[in-house]
């Protein structure tokens, strides 16, 4: 896995790790407003064969353990991304001072692995298409500046890689040891998105005390690409209470 380092002069840590469809590039305003923090940047690779959440997960909690002799880590998340943090806190809560997970699914969706297949070879080839790129990227609140980073993305990923990000996504559910960690997290979810996902943020904070949840009003399943400037306001807010 690419880990991208930005200010690595700086002390205190932040990792980000990206949605699906997406690549490490939409964090690009994050990189630009912590300049005061050094800014990890994960590419997720979902081409290899053992690309699981538990398996990127366990990657970077090596990632985070190396890190312990300069403190704890502050995570960021977003979509799988987001499942992928969620994980990493479940099993080493100790080596992360503040996790914000935005826009996380954990209520599995229970289709058959056959009929997600079916729904990727039926699509993959208008994913190569600029058209059908440019209404995903419109879904999923990209700003007309990333298209282009977008679409290349698009345009590199298999469907195999499509079809096991979607099946991981949909089928993932709240780690059990989550209910007994003690480290605070925020999970955010735009009022735009499904129910789902609401339901999902509503389920983490019952789960947990040290957990809490914003609903962003306007915002759809993009929050830090669609208002980033908000989203940096409210990380900064949060990572200023926090020890690393």
């Amino acid at each position: 896995m690419k880990i991208t380092i930005y200010h690595e002069h700086q002390e205190q840590t932040l990792l980000f790790l990206h949605g699906g469809g997406v690549g490490g590039w939409m964090w690009k305003e994050q990189i630009m407003h912590f300049k005061d923090y050094r800014c990890a940047v994960a590419e997720l690779d979902f081409e290899v064969a053992n690309a699981t959440i538990e398996h990127l997960a366990d990657q970077l909690l090596n990632l985070a353990e190396n890190n312990k002799s300069n403190g704890k880590l502050a995570l960021v998340g977003f979509s799988i991304g987001a499942q992928i943090a969620l994980k990493m806190i479940s099993m080493r809560p100790d080596l992360f001072c503040f996790t914000m997970l935005n826009s996380p699914l954990t209520i599995p969706v229970k289709l058959p692995r056959n009929i997600i297949q079916c729904a990727v070879s039926l699509t993959y080839p208008l994913v190569k298409k600029r058209s059908f790129a440019a209404l995903q990227a419109r879904a999923l609140s990209i700003p007309a500046e990333d298209f282009d980073a977008y679409y290349q993305y698009s345009l590199q990923i298999s469907s195999i890689a499509l079809t096991k990000m979607l099946e991981e996504n949909m089928q993932f559910s709240i780690p059990q040891d989550f209910s007994n960690i003690k480290t605070d997290v925020l999970v955010t979810v735009g009022a735009k998105e499904k129910q789902i996902m609401k339901r999902s943020a509503a389920e983490l904070t019952n789960r947990n005390s040290d957990c809490s949840s914003l609903l962003i009003a306007d915002i759809g399943h993009g929050f830090p690409v669609e208002q980033p400037q908000l989203f940096n306001l409210l990380l900064r807010q949060k990572l200023a209470t926090h020890q690393f």
